[in-house]
């Protein structure tokens, strides 16, 4: 038989033709002496799958998503698989108990979408018998997707939640719906005895009272909208990359884009953190898409984001912004962290590569997050701190930039981190291409990226410094009165401190057309929940013990109007 110009035959031992195969070339297919008409190839083995789903099982291999730790070692106590999936929906279950149900519904993992996830041997094994009385609600099983990653998250949004797409970088964007921004004046906090006597109430104090059988009136609704829910989200985090100090949260949510924010903000633990995780320090009740009572008392519309720290819980009904779990969060540690003698700041945070450390303290749009992530020095964070006896801690394990104008230029690091993983709240991009157009504001100006702080390349892994030496007050003065930079004695940082000066320029908040004056006591009044002196006077005695220096920067106009913000904050880098 003839060759052709790919190959050659030749004759086998029993005078069959065989084709040699040249290099270079794909696997030969042979034909089986027993069955001439059906052709094999045998390059490979067989996969060891009876149907599609086994087949399908084989793609996946449990894991869980991790924050990069350096040098951070523990010991954890090694729990059967069983056993330590059963603690962790016995404690999911206690988390969503509500009133009438004390013992919490019954839960199971993974989506109810799943096939694989709904056999009869986790029904048996998490099922009880009803009882005579039980309500509908008893007897439905709650699915729990719990600590997904990005991918599977992805996945989530995209099949179930409307408005979520894929950009061209990979970014997830979504929508917050009808709120695009903060509602202050819908946040309530618990006062009680204790805080009655511990936090800052009445003028120009953050913390709107309500009481307690309110709040869990309001948790009530909310727990119990959850529940009824084929799914729920659940993240275990940590909050404080100092871990002495360090915070368990869990946020129980409704949408994946909740779920995949707080993966991104909070510290994602290790999967045998998770295994010696337990009972969370503080959860959160993200009902956002259901609305409160208005006719409950204490409300004043159909939103409500309510705090007890008695018990260590908070709830949001009404607004699917996202922010509000971070800030919420955040004035969580402003209580929690100065009871142990901790600082807690509202500020940005870097280090120079000889190890000076220095804080940005500065309001909406005066350049706190683009001067944190400064190329040329160590990322620590971009917006919430602790001041401890042994130096600084980022509390958080992400950053929630501003995109509105974002250019790759002007913000090459916070550019290139929106990809893969990041979420990209109420953009404006392309149709076709999927290319986000970042000064559109179709939507809202407050657009924002969520990303993990390792996707800045320049990040310090674990987030922690030692002592600052520098404590810079930043200020937007948009009437050319301040100077570009002033050096302050002790007394003079803690006037600028607590009075927490800026100009809103538009672009900052929703309506603000023409400059106007600001003032925000430790530039973070909305998330401090004690009198701000309380705050001065430990920054105060942090500065004085560790030889700190304050200084007053004006990243907007000096002189008139001709020194433009974006000059003045590469002139900063400059110095």
């Amino acid at each position: 038989m003839a060759a052709n110009g790919n190959g050659e035959v030749a004759m086998n031992g029993n005078g069959a033709a065989t084709a040699r195969k040249p290099k270079g070339l794909l696997p030969s297919i042979t034909t089986s002496d027993k069955h001439h008409d059906v052709c094999h190839d045998m390059s490979a083995p067989t996969v060891k799958a009876q149907t599609i789903d086994e087949l399908h099982s084989l793609q996946k291999k449990k894991s869980a998503p991790t924050t990069p730790i350096k040098g951070i070692q523990g010991t954890f106590a090694a729990l059967p698989e069983e056993e330590r999936q059963k603690q962790q929906l016995q404690s999911i279950s206690a988390s969503l108990a509500s009133l009438t149900r004390e013992t919490g519904p019954k839960v199971v993992r993974g989506d109810p979408a799943s096939k694989s996830q709904t056999s009869p041997r986790v029904h048996q094994q998490h099922v009880a018998e009803p009882a005579i009385s039980a309500s509908d609600s008893s007897l439905k099983f709650t699915h729990v997707l719990y600590n997904l990653s990005p991918a599977e998250l992805y996945e989530q949004a995209i099949h179930y939640e409307k408005g979520s797409f894929i950009t061209s970088t990979g970014a997830l964007a979504t929508l917050s719906g009808a709120k695009t921004g903060r509602a202050p004046r819908d946040k309530r906090v618990v006062k009680d005895d204790v805080t009655g006597e511990e936090l800052w109430w009445g003028k120009g104090s953050p913390n709107i009272e309500m009481d307690e059988h309110t709040f869990m009136v309001n948790r009530e609704r909310a727990v119990d909208y959850l529940n009824s829910l084929d799914k729920v989200f659940v993240n275990d985090q940590f909050l404080n990359w100092d871990p002495e100090n360090r915070i368990k949260v869990r946020i129980v949510s409704a949408r994946a884009y909740h779920s995949l924010f707080m993966h991104n903000m909070c510290i994602r633990p290790t999967p045998e953190e998770l295994e010696d995780f337990g009972t969370p320090d503080f959860t959160i009740y993200n009902a956002g898409q259901f609305p409160c009572n208005r006719y409950t008392h204490y409300m004043t519309s159909s939103t409500s984001i309510d705090l007890n720290l008695a018990r260590r819980e908070m709830v949001i009904l009404g607004t699917q912004y996202a922010g509000e779990m971070k800030k919420g969060l955040f004035s969580v540690m402003h209580y929690l962290m100065p009871k142990r003698r901790i600082l807690s700041l509202h500020s940005g945070c870097n280090m120079g590569k000889d190890g000076d450390v220095a804080l940005f303290f500065g309001l909406s749009g005066t350049g706190k997050t683009t001067l944190s992530t400064d190329p040329n020095r160590y990322l620590i964070g971009d917006d919430e701190h602790c001041w401890t006896e042994t130096g600084v801690s980022n509390i958080e394990g992400g950053c929630y930039a501003k995109c509105i104008d974002l250019s790759r230029e002007k913000e090459p690091e916070i550019w290139n981190a929106i990809k893969f993983g990041t979420v990209l709240e109420n953009v404006v991009f392309e149709e076709h291409t999927r290319e986000v157009d970042y000064a559109d504001k179709s939507v809202t100006e407050n657009t924002r990226a969520s990303y993990p702080i390792e996707y800045i390349p320049n990040a310090k892994i674990p987030c922690v410094g030692p002592h600052p030496k520098n404590v810079i007050l930043l200020a937007c003065d948009a009437f050319g009165v301040l100077p570009p930079v002033s050096k302050l004695n002790l007394a003079q940082t803690m006037y600028h401190f607590i009075s927490g000066y800026t100009a809103l320029v538009a672009g900052t908040e929703e309506g603000v057309k023409e400059p106007r004056a600001t003032f925000s006591a430790c530039f973070g009044a909305a998330f401090i929940m004690m009198h701000p002196t309380k705050y001065a006077a430990m920054l105060a005695e942090k500065m004085q013990k560790h030889g700190a220096t304050g200084w007053l920067v004006n990243t907007g106009w000096s002189g008139g109007r001709y020194v433009w913000h974006c000059y003045m904050i590469r002139t900063i880098r400059e110095l």
